[in-house]
């Protein structure tokens, strides 16, 4: 493909040690040359790909403004497919402007976002999900988001997906030749032979579903509320997950009345962590009792509810409420009751306990001391609920983006479309016509045939210069 020329600042804006622009079209080599002079006095073209050559580099004007390392890639061996050249500077704000208007204003147009890693992907360098890896990768802040993002990128999902189309093929080649060739009867044994390809294909495609759940929370994070009645120890347990002391703690009830919002690694996933106000009636004010508002609106609408109660203490009115307001919160939220202060003693009974986990149901409770500063209990019930532990990230095939379930969702009411067809002994052109729609559904997953807009949609979300 004949793309224009584009160029693009690829390292962070600011103060550095280098910065490095990018260039990468078919006149990159042509762009390069123009403003950059190797100190052996070749021209950069006449000089080996993919080895650094150290030189000048000129401004616009045609004027030194810099030494630094010119590197050029001959296509199709680079990132883009394309001829790539990065040309390395010293990473003062001004001198990699000026690198930068150099590029331009010798040939190349500014690079829009994520444009590199698009023609990677049009070229056939990269899958679609490897190049959804990439951007994941870019952003990646904890250990989990970047094992995730790294196997991604090293097509373990790709890999997956193109192993069961290609497990299809002899079934759709039996199909076409069914349709074909009517009076050649594929017979018991070959129907046969496809229900069990078409069964084995949509077990495939269940179990890539099943791993979306760890997927998604570590790749967006679930969204967690810690709530419960004032003085339970809410906001130690908050300080205790973040690992740090964001949230004031005292004696005094009502400390807490704004939400306080963290993002945590806990238990292998990412947690988008509220700290809410006490939950209690007799507020002391207006403040307190948006508060309160607003830590019911939380719990609504969390996937991960961490209920802290005092063990120490019987359950009062406000624990009792809280527990009702839990028992009305429904879809797949996860409730898990933390029986805080152990190091107190806890003196709750087999009733109450029986009663909480009646509610939490498989989230279950976690007997511990926020204060004592041990939460693996706790991030061991996090992990559980999520299958963190069930997962390889940087080597199984896991899946994280609802574009990728959407598609597989696809090709899983396909497949078992197609081969309940079959056993109803269908007519076989309606099982052909299921059983392709599966294989397009596949071939979405991965980016094969998938509508433009929503390419356009993906690489949107990256950053200029990748």
């Amino acid at each position: 493909m004949n793309f224009r020329t584009i160029a693009a600042v690829s390292t962070p804006r600011g103060k550095g040690g280098i910065a490095v622009i990018r260039i990468s079209g078919d006149r990159a080599a042509e762009t390069a040359e123009r403003m950059f002079r190797p100190a052996s006095g070749k021209k950069l073209g006449e000089c080996e790909p993919r080895r650094a050559v150290f030189g000048t580099i000129l401004d616009a004007g045609d004027e030194p403004v810099d030494t630094g390392i010119a590197v050029l890639f001959r296509a199709p061996a680079s990132f883009t497919g394309e001829d790539v050249a990065e040309i390395s500077c010293h990473g003062g704000p001004a001198a990699t402007e000026a690198v930068y208007l150099s590029a331009i204003a010798h040939g190349a147009d500014a690079a829009g976002p994520g444009e590199f890693t698009r023609r990677a992907f049009l070229n056939g360098k990269l899958s679609l999900t490897e190049a959804e890896a990439v951007g994941r990768l870019i952003d990646a802040d904890t250990a989990e988001r970047l094992a995730l993002s790294a196997g991604g990128l090293r097509g373990n999902v790709s890999r997956r997906i193109e192993a069961i189309s290609a497990g299809m093929l002899s079934t759709m080649t039996a199909l076409y030749a069914a349709i074909d060739y009517p009076e050649e009867d594929v017979g018991d044994e070959g129907e046969r032979e496809i229900g069990n390809t078409l069964r084995r294909s949509l077990g495939e495609v269940n179990a890539l579903l099943s791993t979306y759940r760890t997927g998604r929370a570590v790749a967006d994070g679930v969204k967690t509320v810690i709530c419960g009645r004032p003085n339970v120890g809410k906001s130690s347990l908050f300080n205790l997950m973040t690992g740090e002391d964001s949230a004031i703690v005292t004696d005094i009830a009502g400390t807490t009345r704004d939400i306080l919002r963290e993002t945590v690694s806990f238990g292998g996933v990412t947690l988008r962590l509220a700290d809410t106000a006490g939950l209690r009636g007799d507020t002391d004010g207006s403040v307190e009792e948006i508060g309160v508002e607003r830590a019911r609106r939380e719990i609504g609408s969390a996937e991960l509810i961490l209920a802290v109660f005092d063990g120490s203490m019987p359950l009062t009115r406000e624990d009792r409420e809280l527990l009702a307001l839990l028992s009305g919160v429904g879809g797949d939220a996860v409730k898990i009751a933390v029986i805080n202060k152990a190091d107190r003693g806890c003196v709750l009974g087999e009733a109450e306990l029986s009663e909480m986990d009646g509610i939490c149901g498989s989230g279950g409770r976690i007997v511990m001391s926020a204060a004592s500063g041990d939460g693996s209990a706790l991030a061991e019930a996090v992990g559980a609920a999520f299958r963190a532990g069930e997962f390889d990230l940087r080597r199984d095939a896991v899946i994280w983006d609802v574009r990728q379930r959407a598609a597989l969702e696809h090709a899983r009411s396909a497949l078992e479309g197609a081969a309940d067809a079959l056993e109803a002994g269908d007519p076989i052109d309606c099982v052909c016509t299921l059983a392709e729609e599966a294989m397009a559904a596949l071939d979405e997953t991965d980016g094969r045939t998938v509508e433009e807009g929503i390419v356009d949609e993906i690489f949107k979300r990256f950053c200029v210069g990748k």
